[in-house]
């Protein structure tokens, strides 16, 4: 703590007024950094601004013979943002490390909370996030030089009813893996998903527990248990860790972090892939890997690996050549025969954007021909949000059956021959909160049409993701889709499509057997994938491994085992 104030690294500690971000800030002051607390002092939800505490956390840090200053800048402020690292700049000539804790939590979830909730807690947790990273990854890029720690919940990788929070969540994750393998040469980039008992915390269970006992205890933690949860002091060490204070490996990595307790986190991964470009007719192909997709999906592991199981679909029996036979019935059928009666009778298209139109066409063409009574609808013709959403579903109970099924297609998130680089992949997620919102509009609009009738309803939701902020849109999405089911007694089953290649025959196919087929209802909470010839079956976020260390500073072997833990 006593280095030359020009050796001294800057590190920039978002929500760095108390709980978790307090904690590092504290670590990292202990550590000789000069530490730039960020927190604009406001409530839980953000919707009070709170009286000056007595003791500030960079106050405290001076105290103790270290270096820091505190900023009231909200990271949803980008040109606050931008002004704040010019001035470390001319200030301090560098910035070496950026933790994002700043959070706020309001009651959402898939059939709650406000429009403006989901707002609000969206610009926080994501745009903020990336308003962090626009000011700082050129800075570290130009030095050569720079430690990034993103901040994720189990909430947005477990099982968890937490709207636009679990949404917010799994896409800073997403934009973990993705950014931190294109970083800028020099630049660590990882996040941690932590547990503590923080205000957080404690505001969620007060919210929860009155309404559903233990079992909303249990969906407001993703199934964490209370009994040991950490103080947020106990979190620190792997904060200064990942924070410049290590070996400084690891790369868009993903750590659970419980104190004691560190476990990598995998991304989603393909376990179910099947061929669709023509070797075999696209209606049969499908038909036979359905059974596969649901019962990989409960299993979040793949079915495969033993006797094969899907051989006869690409070896036709009468030994003639089926290359070309698509499946679509020369468009006047879906392949299979005249459609019997079913749950399905009629579904709303939503064409999600200008550049969304051929898919929400070749989609509504392939329902029709399944028998359906389809209505296409321009979401943006009217502005999009919660109301409209609501409008729509209202307006189409004259449909049969008053809808079955509401398939949203979006336009692309960013564009899909942008380069692999991290200016692009930050870019693709300008804005992405915005459309979070508007895709969330349409769960909630299901939801409440399911509460009103009291029948089911499918809900497809077809992103564009061949870029990198369409991916983690999906993904997002599909974390918001896992709560489906049990919010709504099981009337409401959800899935994503990540269209990932220009192939709307198979995306409109795929999309009529989530509508249609009985068997797929276990498919809700799912993310399945279009790609150039093949369609698949993501796996969810999960824990590969984990490693106890106790408390006090990592071990020297800490990087090592967690490198042996990749999948």
């Amino acid at each position: 703590m006593t280095a030359p104030a020009a050796e001294r690294r800057v590190v920039v500690v978002t929500g760095g007024g108390s709980g978790i971000g307090a904690a590092i800030a504290m670590e990292l002051g202990r550590r000789g950094d000069h530490v730039v607390t960020v927190d604009p002092m406001v409530s839980v939800d953000g919707t009070e601004e709170l009286p000056a505490p007595e003791h500030t956390t960079a106050g405290r840090i001076v105290a103790a013979g270290g270096s820091a200053v505190a900023s009231n800048t909200s990271v949803t402020d980008r040109e606050a943002v931008n002004a704040l690292f010019a001035e470390l700049l001319d200030t301090h000539g560098r910035v070496d490390g950026l933790v994002n804790v700043a959070g706020i939590t309001r009651p959402t979830g898939i059939a709650r909370g406000t429009e403006e909730d989901w707002a609000a807690v969206l610009a926080v947790h994501l745009d903020g996030y990336c308003n962090m990273l626009g000011a700082a990854l050129p800075v570290m890029a130009a030095a050569g030089r720079g430690h990034v720690l993103g901040v994720t919940s189990g909430s947005g990788w477990r099982p968890a009813d937490a709207g636009a929070y679990s949404c917010a969540k799994r896409a800073v994750a997403s934009l973990t893996w993705q950014l931190g393998r294109v970083a800028p040469a020099g630049v660590a980039l990882n996040a941690i998903s932590p547990i503590a008992m923080t205000r957080m915390v404690t505001a969620a269970l007060g919210r929860r527990a009155p309404a559903a006992g233990n079992g909303g205890r249990a969906a407001a933690t993703g199934g964490l248990s209370l009994a040991s949860m950490p103080e947020p002091e106990q979190l620190a060490p792997l904060g200064a860790h990942l924070t410049g204070h290590g070996p400084g490996r690891l790369r868009g990595q993903v750590l659970f972090a419980g104190g004691s307790e560190v476990a990598l986190v995998a991304p989603p991964r393909l376990l179910e892939t099947v061929r669709t470009d023509g070797t075999a007719p696209l209606d049969a192909v499908l038909d036979a890997v359905l059974p596969a997709l649901v019962a990989a999906e409960a299993a979040q592991a793949t079915t495969g690996g033993s006797n094969p199981r899907f051989g006869a679909v690409f070896a036709p029996a009468d030994g003639t050549d089926d290359s070309t036979d698509d499946g679509t019935d020369g468009g006047t059928g879906t392949g299979r025969g005249a459609p019997g009666p079913g749950p399905t009778r009629s579904a709303v298209v939503v064409d999600d954007g200008p550049d969304a139109t051929a898919t929400v066409a070749a989609v509504a063409a392939r329902l029709r021909a399944a028998g359906l009574d389809v209505r296409i609808v321009g979401a943006r013709t009217d502005g999009a949000g919660f109301e409209r959403a609501r409008t729509v579903l209202r307006d189409a109970a004259t449909l049969a059956g008053g809808p079955d099924a509401v398939v949203v297609v979006s336009s692309p998130s960013d564009p899909a021959d942008a380069p692999t680089d991290w200016q692009a992949v930050l870019a693709g997620h300008a804005g992405l909160a915005d459309r979070l919102r508007t895709d969330a509009g349409w769960a909630r609009a299901a939801t409440e049409h399911v509460a009103e009738r009291g029948a089911p309803l499918r809900l497809v939701h077809v992103v564009d993701a061949r870029g990198p902020g369409g991916r983690s849109r999906a993904q997002a999405l599909a974390q918001l889709a896992r709560a489906a089911r049990t919010a709504t007694e099981e009337r409401l089953v959800a899935v994503v499509v990540a269209a990932e290649a220009p192939d709307d025959a198979t995306t409109a196919a795929l999309v009529e057997r989530l509508v249609t087929a009985p068997d797929a209802t276990g498919l809700s909470g799912a993310e399945l994938a279009v790609g150039a010839g093949w369609t698949g079956l993501r796996s969810h976020p999960r824990p590969t491994g984990s490693v106890v260390v106790g408390g006090g500073p990592l071990p020297p072997w800490f990087d090592d085992v967690l490198e042996e833990l990749h999948p």
